[in-house]
C-alpha cells in the first residue's frame, strides 16, 4: 500500500515539473527573457485585418460602404441554392476538385478588387483551401470568418434565390 502510495505521489511529481520546465526553459533560452516577439506579434495582426474579415464587414459591404468587391460562396452548388449572402457567386468546390487541382481561371473572380471567399462555418477549411488557391492564381482575397453559419448567426440577410 505505502509503496502504491509512493509510486503515486512521484508521479505526481514528475507530472508538475513536466509541466513547469519547458515553459521555464523556453523562458530561460530566450535572448532578452521577453514573454513575446512583440514585433511578430504586430505582423500578425496585420496579416489577420489583410487576409479575414467578419460577417459584418461583408455587411458593410453590401450597405455600400466598401466598393470592388466579389462574395464567393465554395460550398457546394445545393447548398449554395438552399440560401447564400446576397450577391454572391457560386465557385463549389465540388467543381474544382476541392480546390487542389491545376485550374488557374475561376469566372467570376476580379483581378481588380478583393474576392470575400466563405464555406459553411468556423471549422470548415474549404474557405482557406479557396483562397490559397485564388491567390496563388493572383486573385486578392479575404477569408469571411466563420463562413456562411457566422452570417446566418447574425440575422443577415440570405438570398433563397
Amino acid at each position: 500500500m505505502l509503496k502504491k502510495l509512493i509510486a503515486s505521489i512521484t508521479t505526481a511529481i514528475f507530472s508538475i515539473l513536466m509541466g513547469v520546465l519547458p515553459m521555464h526553459t523556453a523562458l530561460a533560452a530566450s535572448n532578452n527573457n521577453t514573454i513575446q516577439d512583440t514585433k511578430r506579434a504586430a505582423q500578425y495582426f496585420e496579416d489577420e485585418l489583410n487576409f479575414k474579415t467578419n460577417p459584418y464587414g461583408v455587411k458593410s459591404m453590401l450597405d455600400g460602404k466598401v466598393k470592388n468587391v466579389t462574395i464567393v460562396d465554395v460550398r457546394a452548388a445545393k447548398d449554395y441554392a438552399e440560401g447564400h449572402i446576397p450577391g454572391a457567386i457560386n465557385v463549389p468546390y465540388e467543381k474544382y476538385n476541392s480546390f487542389n487541382g491545376d485550374e488557374t481561371e475561376f469566372p467570376g473572380l476580379r483581378k481588380d478588387g478583393f474576392n470575400y471567399v466563405y464555406c459553411y462555418e468556423l471549422l470548415c477549411n474549404l474557405g482557406q483551401k479557396a483562397g490559397k488557391k485564388f491567390a496563388a492564381a493572383g486573385y486578392p482575397v479575404k477569408e469571411i470568418v466563420g463562413g456562411f453559419a457566422a452570417w446566418k448567426e447574425k440575422d443577415y440577410p440570405i438570398d433563397r434565390s
